[in-house]
């Protein structure tokens, strides 16, 4: 009886060893499959003090190399303006404000190009990026997008060539097929003009093929005056040179030859008899010098009773009663 109540002892006691240790194997591999090998490495990563100062010095370094782009560029712009206001005593079409301003304008677009990509290289660096090989990368990709960007390519060409030939200024009054307009920007791929009513038009230098230049030299107001079939053109002439050299005399500051030309006779026109007066002045005042002197020869015609005829037709009216009499 004892001998089998010491081995039912110890078969409970086998079972609950045996039971034990298979609950200790099971949470021993769940655990195991729970666990994340990766987790000492990282908190050891982690809590790394030099890892954490090399990030923050490469955050520096970008931080700084980002803000000494924007100061570089900050300097040569206010350097460039500083120089430019030298100038604004100067008239706006003067030759050496013109340049002055176009020598800016080339100074910031040089700049920004340099500058920014510089900086751009230097960050890839600071983030161990493989300069060289994304510059080969970009070089072959650049080859690839000019052939499919050849205008952009055209236009850049041509903004550079158009910079160094000197035949456009900012200032420059210039006329484009039926528009017209003051350059106000040329940089080396777009063009902006303004026109009178305020308007900007933008136009890619590679498009900026035949255009006139109104503010080079000097400029030609040009004054189309109508004489009546019916007068004698001698007095009304002698009128018209009377009151352009009179105004021409009060307006030395603006001319560029002595007197005004009156060219005499130039059309015989449906309704008149058509002079024309001339006279050279400086780029930009032609239009106010046209204006002046329409209405002082409009005075003086007034004054001196000489007709300025307006449009004018004789009707023929042919009556077949009238004719052939009556019946």
């Amino acid at each position: 009886m004892d001998l089998t109540r010491a081995q039912d002892t110890s078969g409970s006691s086998g079972s609950g060893a045996e039971q034990v240790l298979q609950a200790d194997t099971l949470s021993g591999a769940t655990d195991a499959l729970l666990s994340n090998p990766f987790d000492a490495a990282f908190q050891e990563q982690f809590l790394n003090v030099d890892l954490w100062l090399g990030a923050v010095q490469g955050a520096l370094r970008i931080v700084i190399v980002l803000f000494l782009a924007w100061f570089l560029i900050r300097i040569v712009s206010r350097a460039a303006e500083r120089w430019t206001k030298s100038f604004d005593d100067l008239p706006l079409i003067h030759p050496r404000r013109q340049r002055a301003s176009l020598i800016k304008s080339l100074l910031l677009s040089s700049a920004r190009y340099v500058i920014w990509p510089l900086a751009f290289i230097t960050v890839l660096g600071q983030l161990n990026i493989d300069v060289a090989a994304l510059v080969a990368t970009a070089g072959i990709a650049g080859i690839a997008i000019g052939f499919g960007a050849q205008s952009l390519v055209k236009d850049v060409i041509s903004g550079v060539l158009l910079l160094f030939d000197d035949s456009l200024h900012v200032g420059d009054l210039i006329r484009i097929g039926q528009e017209e307009g003051i350059v106000e920007y040329i940089g080396v791929r777009l063009i902006k003009i303004r026109r009178f009513n305020g308007e900007m038009l933008m136009i890619p230098a590679g498009e900026l093929r035949t255009f006139g230049n109104r503010s080079i030299d000097f400029a030609r107001a040009i004054v189309n005056v109508g004489l009546s079939y019916g007068d004698d053109h001698e007095r009304p002439m002698a009128v018209i040179e009377r009151v352009a050299t009179a105004w021409a005399d009060d307006h030395r500051d603006i001319l560029k030859e002595e007197n005004p030309r009156v060219q005499g006779i130039t059309d015989f026109a449906d309704s008149s008899v058509n002079a024309r007066v001339t006279v050279m002045v400086v780029p930009g005042e032609q239009w106010e010098a046209e204006r002046q002197l329409r209405r002082a020869i409009k005075t003086a015609f007034d004054e001196e009773g000489i007709e300025i005829p307006f449009p004018q037709r004789t009707l023929h009216i042919k009556n077949p009663d009238a004719v052939s009499g009556p019946a």
